[in-house]
């Protein structure tokens, strides 16, 4: 599919992105919603750091463990709800920038295969869970990016740290059309009811597979806007 970009930058995907955004979001695709007839703009896939645990409390009906809306202005998102509810928000920001320093230092291990990368996971994971998975994620998630850029194929990171599968990986599942997964509807619209949305409201955008990006990555993302294309709604799944 043509007008579809791999892995935009923060600041083409957010207005005035700060340094929390970069921890906290992860932009994977941009899709042209004329190429899906869907009408003028750009709209954008994301996975969030700080979703997936029910057990959780997020106060707000901006983001949950299984949703996020963003606030679309032009071709670009903002997120009004509260940063600071995002679940180790302080911690997170710390990490995030010792993962970018150990990433610009150590690059190259990671693209070889070496013990390092390994030695790391298991310093970090006996200090902390949610440290070494954040960080392992993230960096997965540089070399994904920065392999496709170099080469143009869409690879897991995994490939060049781990030896995991180099197969190529599909950019996205489905895109355009309508949203009619019956198995899917049982879960999504519980919590839309629960945010006063009506499916009615929401053109349905497309899914892609998270993980393909990033080990950070939800197994599913369903991506839908409000009809007047002022809102992004994002619904994650796990398996």
């Amino acid at each position: 599919m043509k007008n579809i970009k791999l892995f935009p930058s923060i600041e083409e995907v957010f207005e005035n992105p700060t340094e929390y955004h970069k921890a906290i979001f992860f932009p994977l695709l941009t899709v042209d919603l004329n190429e899906i007839g869907k009408g003028n703009g750009k709209v954008h896939f994301i996975t969030v750091h700080g979703n997936g645990d029910p057990d959780i409390e997020i106060p707000g009906t901006e983001f949950g463990y299984n949703y996020i809306k963003f606030k679309i202005i032009g071709d670009k998102y903002t997120f009004d709800g509260n940063i600071n509810e995002i679940p180790n928000i302080a911690k997170t920001l710390e990490w995030y920038k010792e993962a970018e320093a150990i990433y610009q230092e150590h690059k190259e291990k990671y693209f070889t295969k070496t013990e390092f990368s390994k030695l790391e996971d298991e310093r970090r994971e006996k200090i902390d869970f949610d440290y070494y998975f954040y960080i392992k994620g993230v960096i997965n998630y540089w070399l994904t990016r920065d392999k496709y850029k170099e080469t143009g194929k869409f690879i897991q990171g995994g490939a060049y740290s781990n030896g995991d599968s180099d197969h190529e990986r599909e950019a996205y599942e489905v895109m355009g059309g309508i949203y009619n997964d019956e198995y899917g509807l049982e879960y999504l619209e519980p919590v839309l009811n629960e945010l006063e949305i009506s499916i009615d409201e929401l053109n349905f955008i497309g899914s892609v597979t998270g993980y393909n990006y990033s080990e950070l990555g939800e197994d599913e993302i369903l991506l839908f806007i409000n009809k007047d294309k002022t809102e992004a709604f994002q619904y994650f799944n796990w398996s």
